[in-house]
């Protein structure tokens, strides 16, 4: 097999694990408002979500051996089309607000114009 697809299938199983990583942090987090961060600390289900987000960072290290960072980093922009979707499914179609679905391609579109810009993009100035 060839390496850049090794790298390509790696970033992008590290994308969707991101993505439910993420999914699962907001919903516990969401679940009992205000109840503080101790109880988080001691739910399991936090600390497999925590377990999943490294998981995926060894996914994202390991990829970048068989891929260039040009291709393995815009692929893990692809978290947040992975974490749409995955947000919206288990609630029956609910959770996710038409202004996230909507804000997703433009924040993945930046995200890689500025994974492959050979300049850094600065932020406008606000005076």
């Amino acid at each position: 097999m060839n390496a850049t697809v090794v790298a390509v299938v790696l970033s992008l199983v590290s994308a969707v694990a991101y993505a439910t990583a993420a999914v699962a942090q907001e919903r516990l987090a969401s679940r009992s408002p205000g109840t503080g961060l101790v109880r988080m600390l001691g739910s399991g289900a936090w600390w497999a979500s925590v377990g999943l987000n490294g998981g995926a960072a060894v996914l994202h290290v390991v990829a970048l051996k068989y891929g260039p960072l040009t291709v393995v980093q815009p692929l893990g922009a692809l978290t947040l089309v992975a974490a749409v979707p995955l947000g919206r499914a288990p609630r029956g179609g609910g959770g996710v607000g038409r202004g996230r679905v909507a804000g997703a391609p433009p924040s993945l579109c930046s995200d890689w114009q500025r994974s492959w810009s050979r300049r850094p993009v600065r932020p406008p100035t606000t005076y």
